[in-house]
């Protein structure tokens, strides 16, 4: 117990130290284009990939049923969505990636590497092509 108060003062300290340290990347209440955020029901899934996206590469269009949040390694991303909206994200920037919208990420002058986070839900799909979403999950 002696040891416990002994370390409690220097951990709080320690925490305090890292608190300063952090430097946030982004808080957000809704995506890129507006957009709500909705977390699916289920047993909480976490996912984090990089994404790499040479230039000249046309990815599919496709959705992600479930909040999605990069940050761009290097590159620039070109984010449109099946509606013609677009984004221009660049290095060191963070994004809410749109949530139920058709889209797609295109790298503009050179490749792109984006790390992606899914707050998913086990058993549900990340990303889903429009063909392969019977549910409903990419909108009408």
């Amino acid at each position: 117990m002696r040891l416990l108060r002994a370390t409690a003062p220097a951990c709080l300290l320690a925490l305090a130290v890292a608190a300063q340290a952090a430097e946030p990347l982004m808080q957000a209440t809704t995506s890129w284009d507006g957009g709500a955020i909705a977390y699916p029901d289920g047993d909480p899934e976490i996912t984090a990939v990089i994404l790499r996206i040479g230039e000249g590469d046309e990815p599919p269009f496709h959705c992600h049923p479930v909040p999605t949040m990069g940050y761009v390694l290097r590159g620039v991303l070109e984010v449109e969505t099946a509606n013609g909206d677009k984004a221009v994200f660049t290095q060191g920037q963070s994004v809410v990636e749109v949530m139920r919208t058709v889209h797609r990420g295109v790298a503009l002058q050179a490749p792109v590497e984006v790390i992606v986070f899914y707050a998913g839900a086990s058993g549900l799909p990340n990303t889903l092509l429009p063909g392969e979403d019977p549910h409903g999950h990419c909108g009408a």
